[in-house]
Parts: structure tokens; C-alpha cells; sequence
């Protein structure tokens, strides 16, 4: 019923559209699409949330289909009608984490500012990432469906694969200051590795003791590094 319901209002939507009119119908129609839309986004975003949630709980092992669609409040027929399976939706975390982080690196601050003003914003900002609920969750993905079976295409998120965008992205907030693309690749290489096990050690040490020091030798490191005296 609702799909004939669907095709009618396009139907009548279509036959508008050619006589060149706009009515309260077209409008109520493309109102009820974008309504449809955000609800299903709120459900997609929902359904990821719920994922999160539960690795950083109690890992990832935690996160089964029932878990999934009992903490994200839904049927799992519901969370498949978005996702199908399990796997789609483990691989839509890990594109979850990755957006976030490219996103957090076009920041307008990384490009403003002397050398060492871009490397404190740039380590804080990249730290906040790696520290939070989301890239614990990408790790804990990747960790466990790192086997030759996996089903789950790793490729896609290995260092890699992002080299290139990430040398970009970093050549743009340091430009000006003619760093080499290799101490540029070698720079971001140390800090992801330094950041992914320190981000890895709230699994010992849930308060993370002596983070501001550590954090500031990284920076000092880094800087070091991009601009040596």
C-alpha cells in the first residue's frame, strides 16, 4: 500500500512538473521526501552511534546484531533495511571515522599562524580524533577483522592508501615554510604511530596519566622534525 502510494503522489508529481505548475501538492510531496530523508539518516546515525557505543564498552566482540538493534532502540530488520548486514555496518564506522578526521584537518586555524602556532593546533586537533569514542571503535574494527578471511576491506583504511591525501592536506597547512614531501611523510607517519599507541594505552591506563607532557614532547618532536635547526 505504501509503495502504490509512493508512485501515485510521483505520478502526480510528474504530470505538475510538465505543465510547468507549482501547487501545495509538489511542495507537500518534496516536504514529506526531505522529512523521509532526515528521519533516515537520524536512523543510519542511530544505528552507528549504537555500534560505537558498545565497543567502547565492552568490545567489539559486544557488538552482535542484537546488541546492535537493542541499543540503537530498533528491530534488526529495521538496522538491515539501512545497512543489510553486519559487515556494511562496521564498514560504515570506519568511513564514519576516517570523514571526521579528514574533516577536522581542513580547519581554518591550520593555516593561519607561525610554524609553531600550525603544530600545536594540528597535534590538538588530531589528538581530540584519536582519543575519542569513534577512533577507539575504527581500532577495535580493524584489530578484529584484520585476518585473511576478513570480509571487511581493510585496503581501504591502511595508511597507504590515505598517504597521498593526507601529504596534501599537510602540505597545505604548513605551506610557505618549503618542507620536503619526505620529511612531510615522515612526520605524519610519527605522529599517527605515536598517537594510535598512546590512544590504544586508555585501555590500561583509563586516565591517561602525564597526557599534556607527552602530548607537548609530540608537538617539540614534530616541530623538530618539519623545521630542523
Amino acid at each position: 500500500m505504501a509503495g502504490w502510494r509512493w508512485y501515485d503522489a510521483a505520478t502526480q508529481l510528474k504530470h505538475i512538473n510538465r505543465a510547468g505548475k507549482t501547487t501545495l501538492a509538489s511542495k507537500r510531496i518534496q516536504k514529506e521526501d526531505g522529512h523521509q530523508a532526515l528521519k533516515a539518516k537520524a536512523t543510519k546515525d542511530k544505528i552507528l552511534l549504537a555500534v560505537v557505543t558498545l565497543i567502547n564498552e565492552s568490545g567489539y566482540s559486544s557488538a552482535s546484531s542484537t546488541a546492535i538493534a537493542k541499543k540503537a532502540g530498533i528491530t534488526w530488520g529495521a538496522v538491515q533495511h539501512h545497512y543489510g548486514n553486519k559487515d556494511e555496518i562496521l564498514l560504515a564506522v570506519m568511513d564514519m571515522a576516517r570523514d571526521v578526521y579528514i574533516q577536522s584537518l581542513k580547519h581554518p586555524s591550520l593555516t593561519t599562524g607561525t610554524l609553531a602556532e600550525r603544530v600545536d593546533r594540528f597535534i590538538n586537533i588530531v589528538w581530540t580524533h584519536y582519543k575519542s569514542d569513534l577512533y577507539f571503535a575504527f581500532s577495535e574494527i580493524v584489530m578484529a577483522t584484520r585476518g585473511k578471511n576478513s570480509k571487511i576491506p581493510l585496503s581501504a583504511v591502511r595508511m597507504n592508501s590515505q598517504l597521498e591525501r593526507h601529504l596534501q592536506t599537510m602540505t597545505e597547512i604548513f605551506a610557505g615554510y618549503a618542507v620536503p614531501p619526505a620529511r612531510l611523510n615522515e612526520a605524519l607517519r610519527f605522529v599517527h604511530r605515536f598517537l594510535a599507541g598512546f590512544a590504544m594505552d586508555r585501555v590500561f591506563e583509563a586516565d591517561m596519566p602525564f597526557e599534556a607532557i607527552h602530548i607537548q614532547r609530540l608537538k617539540d618532536e614534530l616541530l623538530a622534525i618539519i623545521h630542523p635547526q
